[in-house]
């Protein structure tokens, strides 16, 4: 059941490069080099699958947001660059944002009652719950949101890169 996690995480990339015009087999190689063994729930069912993404959702708002709260300076710190085309950068994450919020939507359909189900009928209120989300129901996703982070910070990074590097 991987396969269907790491689809999510194609398709949302997919919607980045399309979105700001570029690509890198770079980045292609990260994403295909990601360990989602770390996810402590099993992945049986759709619903299981829905959790699991939105999930994932918030932790990658949750850098993006991080990302966001970067001046120039800091950002170009982090993503070792000398220059940066802001223009670029502010596409990418606007694409980030919208993909996300198509993807939460959709594993958030018929959820009631389940983890990391709140509604987010725009933007807004998606980067609230990014904002407010920690992972921290168990022991076991308190460990699945560090490792989770850290991946999707190097996801986000990358793109950013590329965003900044390829006109």
């Amino acid at each position: 059941m991987k396969w269907l996690r790491m689809a999510s995480v194609l398709l949302l990339w997919a919607g980045v490069w399309r979105g700001a015009g570029a690509a890198d087999s770079a980045t292609s190689m990260v994403l295909a080099n990601m360990d989602r063994a770390a996810w402590p729930d099993a992945l049986a069912t759709q619903a299981e699958r829905d959790t699991a993404s939105r999930a994932e959702v918030l932790v990658f708002g949750k850098a993006l947001l991080a990302s966001e709260a970067l001046d120039e300076q800091g950002l170009k710190q982090r993503l070792g660059v000398q220059t940066l085309r802001l223009k670029s950068v502010r596409q990418v994450r606007d694409g980030l944002w919208d993909r996300l919020l198509t993807t939460y939507r959709h594993a958030s359909q018929n959820c009631d009652g389940e983890s990391f189900c709140p509604r987010a009928r725009s933007i807004a209120d998606l980067r609230q719950l990014a904002a407010a989300f920690t992972g921290n129901i168990s022991q076991a996703h308190s460990a699945w949101a560090s490792t989770s982070q850290a991946l999707h910070e190097q996801s986000l990074n990358e793109q950013l890169r590329v965003a900044v590097l390829v006109p």
